[in-house]
Order: C-alpha cells, then structure tokens, then sequence
C-alpha cells in the first residue's frame, strides 16, 4: 500500500520509455494490450506524437487471447504488419495482462525475428515499474544489437544519452543542447534518442566521450565504458558557471567553478535526478545556495547523489518531504497538492512530462545555458540576488 497515491497520478510507466526512446529510430513497436497502455503512451506521454509519424501499434489483446495464451495469433499480426511497413527492427512491449499470465515477450520476439528476418526486442515491461527504466532497456538493447566497433576513437566527437521527452519535453531542448556542444566545438555522434537514426547509433562507438543527460542513460554509459572504452560526464549546461564546468569535465579538465557566496535558505529540488543535480550545480555557481537537496521518485544512483538526497517511496514520503520546512522548491506543479494549507514559503513550477503529462508540457524550462536563467526570473526567482554576469553572453 505504500505506493498508493490519492493526490499524485500515475507517473509514466516502463513501456512509455521504451516506446519514448525508440520513436525516432524506424522501427515497428506493438505494445500487448487492450488498447488503454497504447493510449496513454499515444495520448499522455508521447508529445511527439501530434505532428511526427512513428509506427506505435497496439496488438489488440482480447480475454479469450489472453485465457488462451494464443501467441501464434499475436506473431501472426506482426509479421503481416511488418510486411506492409517494412521496418528497421521490431519491438514487442509488454503490459500488465501479459506480465500477469507469464507470457514470454523475449521468446515471442525470437520467434518474430526467425520467421521474419528484422531484427527484433522482446521488452518483459509490465507498467509497473516506471519510464526510466524503460528508455535504460530500450537503448541499451538498440546499442547491443546495432552498434559497430570502432577503428579508433575520434577526438572532439560526442554522444548524448538519455534525452527523450519524457524528461526534456519537445520544446526545442534538445536542439539546444546539440547547438550548445557544436557551438562549442564537439561533434555529435550519436544522439539517444533524439535527433539521430539507426545509422548515426551505428557508429557511436567511436565517441571519445558520453555526455548522459538523464538516469535513463546511464546504463547505457556504464555499457559503453565496459563495452567500448568510452568514459562519460553527467549533466546538463545550466547557466553560466554551469555551462563552463561542464565544458571543463567533457575535455578532461576538470570543474573548477566554485559558488561565489552562500546563502543560508534551504532549496529542494524534485525532478530526475541527472537533470536535478544539474540545476542544483547552477543554483550553487551562478545563485550561491549552498544547501540543496535532490530527490526523485526514478532512477536514483547513489553515486550521484549528494548529502541528503533521497529517493522517497511513496505520495506520503514526499509529502512529508515537501513539508520539512524548505525555503524554495522547484518541482512539477502536481506537487503542490501535497502541500500543507499553511505553506508560505516559494514553490517554482519546473514541470516534468513523466509527472504531469500533457497539462504542463507546453511550459517546460529551457534548460541550456543562460535560458534557464530567464526562465526562473519569470517565476519570480529574480528576487534572489546573483552575479550579475550570469545573466549576460549567448550561453
């Protein structure tokens, strides 16, 4: 019962990431369902999906399939589809039904690849667990199955992983992310997964360096680092100080920037918590705060975590977190239902589609550089004194 939420809605589950990864790369996806898990990826978390085409089915399942374990009939409609559309790869996600009676998504997708020839992913994804570990599985499937060794390692040349917008929305962040790297002399590779088909993926591995923008890809850094010798940075280009310590640790050199002041009030972030721990780093250099706290009810890596981060378990743990007595939070605005009726204190709207879907995605930060900045000051943080060269250059 403590994953009950009577105030916070479902958060995106594990086939909405992997469908959220795989959109951009051409394959044929079916989701093994009724048609309601197909319609809220389509519907609720996909903000793509109203002016983009990718191939996102849903298999239809009906009782007496499901009472049956009627595989062959499933295997049947992907291969007639997968003759009309002719795709890079197959993909069949699973939902609660399927995961309920054991059917065996590997094993059907197997059977799919052996009779069709296309390259296929079963994905055992039950809408349990949540969409971060979906794009983890996703992209780290694509990587093991289509990723060629390099010759040598090209310096100066990049990859980004785990942007998808789930955690970045498709507000142009990740064009300005790309822009950001370019501008600064790096060459992209490969994008996961926005921004870059199968054919960039291919040839990732001859990045000098990984750039992992959220928890969703880490995994997929740890893979190319084992797998390929790649070492990577997490974070994100947040304000001015930001930018340039990223900068810093992308080329080898460490980072540097140290917060100019302190300021004593007590900040918490709720976000993932690559992107959190981001903004905290702005929040430190460019604003002075010193005390800020990251939590997440995703992906949480102790490894990135810094003292008192927390991964809090359920709408009560964040409840009682939301109302320990800190002075500012920035979290998606569905939090606010968890506050007490006597806050006074300053809530930040910083939305997270994953949270809050479609009711906030439309106003989602722009993250890179110095846009964050005008961002916040819109939301009333201007009140907070700074350094005034955080707001100047073209960051």
């Amino acid at each position: 019962m403590n994953k009950l939420c009577i105030k916070l809605p479902p958060f995106s589950p594990d086939y909405s990431g992997v469908c959220s990864a795989l959109f951009e790369l051409g394959g044929l996806v079916i989701i093994h369902d009724a048609s309601g898990c197909t319609g809220n990826y389509t519907g609720y978390d996909e903000p793509r999906w109203y002016g983009s085409k990718s191939f996102v089915y849903c298999s239809k399942l009906r009782e007496l399939d499901a009472v049956l374990g009627d595989d062959e009939k499933l295997i049947q409609k992907v291969l007639d589809a997968a003759e009309d559309l002719k795709p890079r790869f197959i993909a069949l996600l699973g939902s609660p039904v399927p995961m309920v009676i054991g059917s065996d998504m590997p094993g059907i997708a197997r059977e799919i690849e052996h009779r069709s020839g296309i390259p296929s992913f079963g994905f055992p994804t039950s809408g349990i667990e949540y969409y971060d570990r979906g794009i983890s599985a996703a992209l780290l499937a694509v990587a093991r199955r289509f990723t060629k060794p390099a010759k040598a390692k090209q310096p100066g040349h990049i990859n980004i992983l785990g942007i998808t917008p789930l955690d970045f929305s498709a507000n142009g962040n990740h064009t300005e992310l790309r822009g950001f790297l370019e501008d600064s002399g790096w060459k992209i590779i490969a994008s996961f997964a926005m921004g870059s088909g199968l054919d960039d993926i291919e040839k990732s591995p001859g990045a000098s360096v990984n750039l992992v923008v959220s928890s969703g890809g880490l995994p997929l850094a740890e893979y190319f680092l084992n797998s390929h010798g790649i070492p990577y940075v997490c974070g994100l280009p947040l304000g001015e100080e930001g930018a340039r310590g990223l900068l810093e640790k992308l080329s080898g050199a460490g980072d540097s920037v140290k917060a100019p002041k302190k300021s004593e009030k007590r900040v918490l972030i709720i976000h993932d918590q690559i992107i959190a721990n981001s903004l905290r780093d702005c929040l430190r250099m460019d604003y002075g705060f010193d005390s800020v706290t990251v939590a997440t009810p995703f992906g949480f890596f102790p490894g990135l975590a810094g003292e008192g981060d927390v991964n809090p378990a359920s709408e009560a743990e964040f409840a009682a977190l939301l109302n320990s007595g800190f002075d500012i939070i920035f979290a998606d605005p569905l939090f606010k239902d968890l506050l007490k009726p006597d806050f006074t204190r300053t809530f930040i709207d910083f939305p997270h589609v994953a949270v809050s879907s479609k009711l906030y995605w439309n106003r989602y930060a722009e993250m890179t550089g110095n846009k964050i900045h005008r961002y916040l000051d819109e939301r009333g943080f201007a009140a907070f004194d700074k350094p005034q060269k955080a707001v100047s250059g073209s960051l």
